[in-house]
């Protein structure tokens, strides 16, 4: 979020509101605000899914007090998303602002997608159907028949700064649209990820001992987030986008991480790597009217 703020600077007034109980902090909300209108740092389109921070025992208590405060501050409206289904705004702001007979919405806006971890490799392959499972193979078999290969995740700090500009190189290499989108200012906002937020990593698929393909990712709670990721053209006839982001899924195993998730965007690939489809939703809140609940 402070990457977001710095780079593309808001127009919005920042409003960080922690709530404490007893000394003890149980929630923060990371708000901007605009013309009475609260909404949640970030944006869509670098934000794959946003939310409330709350202790797990006083997600309700935080929420009745944000309610109350924003209401007392002049706020008339909650825009917020996107955000999952699992999310405390959707599962406790929402319902909390209805039972106050507050007009609430939420509309399913994307889709993103995820995977739960087997402990193993072949557990992994076992969970693809038969035709895709023998496709992996035959990616991979292709591709170590072409030449030496390796993968690599870079996963401290400093090695993921200096990763960044092969990965940049990658990224807008063969689609006119990403390179579009990782215009200057983009590209200060990923070196500020790469430099300010320790979970980040970014992982090298080397053909020959070149980079071949690349994928960013965060760890974080034992879950891989599948940032973007990017592929030499010249190597599509290897598969090399799609196999960098395999041997990530593989490289997570033997971490023993426990989900890996492939964050919005309904491309092919997701599915045929194991993905589930989660909703995304954007939740609007009333706060300047009430009606009475049914």
């Amino acid at each position: 979020m402070k990457a977001w703020w710095d780079t593309f600077s808001p127009r919005s007034e920042l409003r960080l509101l922690s709530v404490k109980e007893g000394g003890q902090t149980i929630g923060v909300a990371p708000l901007q605000t605009e013309d009475g209108t609260a909404r949640l740092i970030g944006s869509a389109d670098v934000c794959d899914h946003l939310d409330l921070v709350a202790a797990a025992d006083k997600k309700r208590e935080f929420c009745e007090y944000l309610i109350s405060r924003l209401k007392n501050e002049g706020i008339d409206h909650l825009d917020l998303g996107p955000v999952r289904p699992d999310s405390v705004i959707m599962t406790v702001l929402l319902p909390m602002a209805r039972e106050q007979g507050l007009p609430a919405t939420a509309i399913g806006e994307d889709t993103l997608f995820e995977l739960a971890l087997p402990p193993s490799w072949d557990g992994y392959l076992s969970l693809l159907s038969g035709k895709h499972r023998h496709e992996v193979r035959r990616k991979l078999r292709r591709l170590a028949e072409s030449g030496p290969y390796a993968f690599r995740m870079l996963d401290s700090p400093e090695a993921v700064r200096s990763g960044v500009d092969d990965f940049l190189v990658l990224f807008r290499q063969n689609r006119e649209d990403k390179a579009r989108f990782m215009d200057e200012r983009m590209e200060g906002f990923f070196r500020s990820l790469a430099a300010g937020v320790p979970e980040m990593r970014i992982g090298f698929l080397d053909v020959d001992g070149m980079p071949a393909a690349a994928v960013w990712c965060c760890d974080l709670r034992s879950t891989r987030y599948l940032y973007n990721s990017g592929y030499d053209g010249r190597l599509g006839h290897l598969s090399v986008g799609i196999l960098c982001k395999l041997l990530s899924i593989q490289e997570s195993i033997a971490r023993r991480l426990n989900a890996y998730d492939f964050l919005k965007g309904d491309e092919t690939y997701k599915r045929q790597l194991g993905g589930k489809p989660v909703r995304i939703y954007r939740c609007r809140i009333d706060l300047s009217s009430a009606h009475k609940p049914h």
